[in-house]
């Protein structure tokens, strides 16, 4: 029996976001990005000053990856990823996706090692359309392409710390797959189950630390589980609100978990701070976000 820890979080920012999600943390300026899903906004929080800038995507916004120019961020928008001109807040299309946008949309997405970037995609929950029927896709030098289905809401994508392992998950069977993946060309293969948490949870975004530890956020269920590299569960953190989406590690060690909550299904009277962004040490180190290097944005 794992015992449930409960770390004192700090709510650094009330942000009062309808979904945050996708938290990334910026060494260079010891920020701390994220979206808003319901707003339709990026976000970078000064962890410094508190100082938050938030930037419309009119597209919608499901995840995003930055860029090493520091200028730029690539949005996966609902149908389509764009170029986000931090500088500016100019738009521009970068890749379509072949979605149908009665039934899909894009959802979670995170970079491999080697900066390409992935995101799949979730089946709207009114479309009559069969489950495991949405896709992950992948976006580098040879274009924007779908790359394996059977998944019906995609979520918590991450990589092992050598890039050999990929892992998602799938909210409505309550698992984590993981695959085989081959840094240099960017494939997934050997699909298997890694992990399978109790019915009726719901897996969201994930974090991997330095010891190849799966962290998960189990959104409406209030925790946070953490996965060995072999799949069996050694931690269970409950989470600062009963809503939690992403974790994400930073700080200039990388040994501070931050973790984006979600506001629209929460008892806001209960949890007053849902829809915050919060941080707490529980004893793990994470490595850097890698940034999206295999297509140049827009010059200007």
């Amino acid at each position: 029996m794992v015992k449930l820890e409960t770390p004192e979080w700090e709510c650094v920012l009330d942000a009062q976001a309808t979904l945050a999600e996708t938290p990334i943390y910026a060494p260079e300026d010891d920020a701390l990005f994220f979206s808003d899903i319901g707003g339709r906004t990026l976000n970078r929080l000064d962890l410094a000053t508190g100082v938050r800038r938030a930037w419309p995507t009119p597209d919608g916004i499901s995840s995003y990856a930055l860029t090493p120019d520091r200028r730029h961020a690539l949005v996966a928008a609902h149908t389509k990823l764009v170029w986000l001109n931090l500088e500016t807040g100019a738009l521009a299309d970068a890749a379509a996706a072949d979605v149908d946008p009665a039934h899909y949309q894009l959802n979670d997405g995170h970079c491999d090692r080697t900066g390409r970037f992935w995101v799949g995609s979730y089946r709207h929950h009114h479309s009559p359309e069969p489950e495991g029927q949405a896709k992950w896709y992948r976006f580098d030098e040879r274009g924007f392409s779908p790359q394996f289905s059977g998944v019906t809401i995609a979520n918590g994508s991450g990589w092992s710390p050598d890039g050999r392992t990929m892992y998602v998950s799938d909210r409505t069977y309550w698992r984590i797959l993981a695959f085989d993946y081959d840094p240099a060309t960017g494939e997934a293969s050997n699909r298997r189950v890694f992990a399978t948490l109790d019915e009726g949870e719901v897996p969201d975004g994930a974090a991997i630390d330095t010891e190849g530890g799966y962290w998960v956020c189990v959104y409406r269920s209030g925790l946070i589980r953490r996965f060995r590299p072999d799949g069996t569960l050694d931690r269970l953190i409950k989470a600062p609100t009963t809503h939690p989406t992403v974790m994400a590690f930073g700080g200039p060690d990388l040994d501070m978990s931050y973790v984006t909550t979600g506001r629209v299904q929460a008892d806001t009277t209960a949890e007053p701070l849902a829809g915050g962004i919060f941080r707490a040490r529980l004893g793990a180190r994470g490595l850097p976000e890698p940034r999206f290097t295999r297509v140049a944005p827009p010059a200007g």
